[in-house]
């Protein structure tokens, strides 16, 4: 299995029989090959290719992906109802989750849980291992801009949705998960609850611009509950994990 960091939150996961690519905003060339990841390589493999998609935010959502359909006929769209609700797409597009709605096939289980501002956060299962995507589920505490009271509400939502997803697994394989540096001197609040509460064998930072050493900070905290924390240095950084 190789886990590729596309751009922002985009991640692409290839599997021996088929990929998934989550969250797609640009193309972005292979450092190794130097083909574009997406349109040179994921859209001329035989195999099947699963599009997800968390919610409608422009960092989130490119409507390129739409038109991928015409070169590749063996495509899935799954993407959260909120793409639908928002009218960024229409019912044929794709196959549409809400929280706690799940698409299974031969290949994949891909469950729906909630966020914390728009949309949802997917866990997905292949051969006994899960894997999350957290869209744009994040303790957004911004504490340093908003009163207390406020941004404890903040974190209780992100708490309680992080409680859910426990209940579901307390072991995850691979997490994608915001690392966002514009939240100020705790930035990284909300990953270090996310591994406290949930085993996770590796960690991927997502949301981070083009902060990588802040985000890379997140190492150090990582390892201290046996997380594995994937550094990301250049997009299109591909990472074989087994």
């Amino acid at each position: 299995m190789i886990v590729t960091y596309i751009f922002h939150s985009g991640y692409a996961v290839t599997f021996d029989d088929f990929s998934v690519i989550i969250d797609y905003h640009s193309d972005v060339i292979d450092p190794e090959y130097g083909d574009y990841c997406v349109k040179d390589y994921l859209l001329n493999k035989k195999e099947d290719l699963y599009v997800v998609c968390t919610h409608s935010h422009s960092d989130h959502f490119n409507p390129e992906i739409l038109l991928w359909k015409e070169q590749k006929p063996n495509i899935h769209y799954i993407f959260s109802k909120e793409l639908l609700l928002s009218q960024k797409t229409s019912l044929k597009d794709a196959y549409y989750l809400d929280k706690e709605d799940v698409y299974e096939d031969e290949h994949i289980r891909i469950e729906a849980f909630g966020s914390t501002d728009v949309g949802n956060s997917f866990l997905f299962k292949h051969n006994d291992l899960w894997f999350f995507h957290a869209g744009d589920l994040n303790n957004w505490h911004w504490n340093e801009e908003v009163s207390k009271k406020e941004a404890l509400t903040y974190e209780n939502n992100f708490l309680c949705e992080l409680e859910l997803l426990a209940e579901r697994t307390d072991h995850i394989h691979v997490a994608m998960f915001p690392i966002d540096p514009r939240l100020g001197r705790n930035y990284m609040r909300g990953a270090e609850q996310f591994v406290e509460r949930i085993r996770t064998d590796y960690f991927l930072p997502m949301h981070f611009g083009e902060c990588y050493d802040k985000a890379n900070a997140f190492e150090k905290y990582a390892s201290k509950h046996g997380c594995t924390y994937l550094a990301i240095t250049h997009p299109g950084q591909s990472f074989r994990l087994y």
